[in-house]
């Protein structure tokens, strides 16, 4: 009899708890302020390396590379499976070397549609699990098509562009 009423009273403590815990979500999620989190429209690209660019500047760019005779091409390509496929931006030759880099990661560029798509969906549970907005809703990758018969690395590439980024110059754009 004791241990029935044990059993009651503890199993109303966790429907209280729960109850408790699902009101206070509500209600941070409720009250939240839109200072806290970041406007997605004008959230910059992030280049790694503490280097942000501005969101207006994200567009398509070509860059020089001293070893090269060509110039490399950049694109920003958004981190979401609801945009675009990252592949179809730009156009690279068939002998072409292409990557994309996030905040500074270099992903290669097999399976890439799966790389952002995975990087998305965990942040995008991180945010839910810590009550924040989705920081990856609005964050971009960089497409780098270095041309043929170029050594340049995409971290090279990425070096040149974060010059360019705390310069303040955009040389090449198109």
């Amino acid at each position: 009899m004791i241990q029935a009423r044990g059993a009651r009273a503890g199993l109303a403590l966790l429907c209280l708890l729960i109850v408790a815990s699902a009101a206070m979500r509500v209600y941070v999620y409720r009250h939240a302020s839109d200072a806290v989190g970041w406007q997605a429209s004008g959230r910059p690209a992030d280049l790694g390396d503490g280097y942000l660019l501005p969101r207006a500047d994200a567009r398509h760019l070509t860059i020089p590379i001293a070893p090269c005779p060509a110039w490399a091409s950049v694109d920003f390509v958004p981190v979401s499976p609801y945009g675009h496929d990252p592949s179809l931006a730009g156009t690279p030759g068939s002998d072409d070397h292409v990557a994309y880099v996030y905040h500074g990661w270099n992903l290669g560029s097999r399976f890439i549609t799966i790389s952002l798509n995975g990087i998305y969906f965990a942040r995008l549970a991180y945010a839910r699990l810590s009550m924040q907005k989705n920081p990856a809703a609005d964050d971009l990758a960089v497409k780098i098509i270095v041309p043929a018969g170029c050594d340049a690395s995409p971290e090279d590439v990425m070096a040149v562009l974060r010059r360019a980024a705390r310069s303040g110059s955009r040389s090449g754009d198109e």
